[in-house]
């Protein structure tokens, strides 16, 4: 596993290598230089509303919470504690969702089940609105032809591929996977040889997979509300491309940045197991931006802020951390009721 990380690093830092290399870096620093304090503000709130509707898309899968903006604050301050150490650990975007369980636990009394669950819950309903965007903006590029047909066919593969990956994750919730594979090493030897601590982990996951079941089942409104909270999130991105780009002296409609953002999305959806998205992230915005606007610096200098965007959120979410790391609140016990969810209340 290790020997895999560090080989797509380094295929991921060559990509990128070769992408700075093909562009001209004086005119992507020009191009930079142009982007007043008014659009970088006005790029960074986008892109930190797009954020806090996300967090609005996790609360209302998290059981028994109520629905204030008390809460949507605490729950956007582990996001942004989880999002930081997903960034910097090479575990394809998951290394921080056990600490998100943890906070929740630790700091706001929400048991690990529910919190296990509500994760769960949120990527489904992330992935979800990933798969609209991505859609929109594959017909988008049809439409206007801005590709040639190899990139198209690739794209097209691309997108099954991830449609085909949504649907066993939903699958494998709502038929028991794990509490299959729980029965299952129970008849081989190998189940009998398990430690204990792997069984019990085994045996709580049952507990997760009746509240999603539950959750799918009963709470369809706060499901496809979740979907929207979440679509608002990538829409948000959308429109902090579209500022970033017409700022950098590339102006662009706003049905074109939906078209970068979905491409980069499929991208980086497709190749998530590159840590960081190095070299993907960067060859994918130069590729769909040379397109658009006949520019490959114009990618590289929209992935410059895009880069500059991450660094600044995993600085926040590791200072976020350093507070929880110092106080233990247990501040809200949810109610015991098996398969009770709160309704939204302002």
């Amino acid at each position: 596993m290790k020997k895999f990380v560090l080989g797509m690093l380094v295929l991921g830092t060559v990509l990128l290598a070769v992408v700075l290399w093909q562009t001209n870096l004086s005119e992507v620093g020009m191009r930079l230089r142009e982007v007043g304090p008014w659009a970088a503000l006005g790029i960074l709130a986008a892109y930190f509303v797009g954020y806090l509707l996300f967090a609005v898309s996790w609360l209302l899968t998290v059981r028994g919470v109520p629905f204030r903006p008390r809460w949507i604050w605490r729950i956007w301050r582990v996001l942004m504690v989880g999002s930081a150490l997903e960034a910097i650990t090479p575990f394809a975007g998951l290394g921080g969702e056990p600490v998100k369980a943890i906070l929740l636990k630790r700091h706001y009394g929400i048991p690990f089940t529910d919190g296990a669950a509500s994760l769960v819950l949120t990527r489904m309903m992330d992935l979800i609105a990933q798969l609209i965007v991505i859609s929109v903006g594959l017909i988008l590029i049809v439409r206007a032809d801005v590709l040639p047909p190899a990139y198209r066919a690739a794209a097209g593969a691309g997108f099954g591929i991830f449609a085909l990956a949504i649907l066993g994750f939903l699958l494998v919730q709502i038929r028991r996977g794990f509490s299959r594979l729980r029965a299952w090493l129970e008849r081989r030897p190998l189940g009998k040889r398990l430690p204990e601590r792997v069984v019990e982990a085994l045996d709580s996951v049952h507990e997760v997979e009746d509240q999603l079941i539950t959750f799918y089942a009963s709470q369809r409104p706060r499901a496809a509300l979740a979907v929207t909270c979440a679509l608002a999130e990538w829409s948000g991105n959308a429109v902090a491309t579209w500022i970033a780009m017409n700022a950098l002296g590339y102006p662009i409609g706003f049905t074109d940045a939906i078209v970068i953002e979905a491409f980069v999305v499929l991208v980086r959806s497709t190749l998530f197991f590159v840590p960081g998205d190095i070299g993907t992230q960067e060859a994918a915005q130069v590729l769909i931006c040379a397109a658009l606007t006949g520019s490959p610096e114009a990618g590289l200098a929209l992935a410059t802020i895009r880069r500059a965007r991450d660094l600044l959120w995993i600085a926040c979410g590791l200072a976020i951390g350093g507070t929880y790391s110092i106080r233990n609140v247990t501040e809200f016990q949810p109610p015991p009721t098996p398969g009770s969810s709160a309704s939204p209340s302002s």
